[in-house]
């Protein structure tokens, strides 16, 4: 069993394997994302967030290299070799920090402030992000209340910063270093405890 996943438990199943991420949590995540954009009735809220980006595109196309190529010595100091399966593992890590923050921090928390205020927004939107991860991942409490505690982290970064771009970026290295290769048993690698 993976070091975040709960125990198997009858009809519980762990998640085991990259398809399974990709199946479960990927697509979960995507289609959130995908469903918040299209409710959307004007681009606004993007232009603000990656206006940064738009301005400097070379600055975080370098930092994103400058992640992989740390994530890269990360997995051969630890021996696991950049196979092709392990490099899709990483741009899976990139695609699901851009969907998750996409909608868990910009556009779940814009559709639901008008009706329950700016902070119960953040909250209630952080507290579906960790209960998904709970369900579509079958990860464990405690693992799920420090995902909780970390999207309002990044809640206050994007409040801070109004860089959606860089939270991304954060969000990347944080969840490479949660989960630095794919679930299957004969190459998991711990990340830094």
């Amino acid at each position: 069993m993976g070091r975040l996943q709960r125990d198997y438990s009858g009809a519980t199943l762990p998640v085991s394997t990259f398809v399974q991420v990709l199946y479960r949590h990927g697509c979960t995540m995507g289609f959130i994302a995908v469903t918040l954009i299209c409710l959307q009735s004007t681009p606004d809220p993007f232009q603000t967030v990656v206006s940064d980006f738009s301005a400097r595109p070379s600055t975080y196309i370098l930092a994103t290299l400058s992640a992989i190529g740390f994530f890269c010595a990360f997995l051969v100091s630890k021996g696991v070799p950049l196979s092709r399966t392990q490099c899709l593992w990483i741009v899976y890590l990139l695609y699901i920090s851009m969907v998750e923050e996409i909608a868990f921090r910009l556009l779940l928390p814009l559709a639901l402030e008008p009706s329950t205020g700016f902070l119960p927004a953040i909250v209630l939107s952080n507290f579906l992000f960790a209960l998904l991860h709970y369900f579509t991942l079958r990860w464990k409490w405690k693992n799920c209340v420090l995902v909780f505690l970390g999207g309002m982290g990044l809640s206050r970064l994007l409040e801070n910063s109004g860089d959606l771009a860089l939270l991304v970026l954060v969000h990347f290295v944080a969840t490479f270093l949660n989960t630095p290769s794919q679930p299957d048993n004969s190459t998991i690698v711990k990340g830094p405890e």
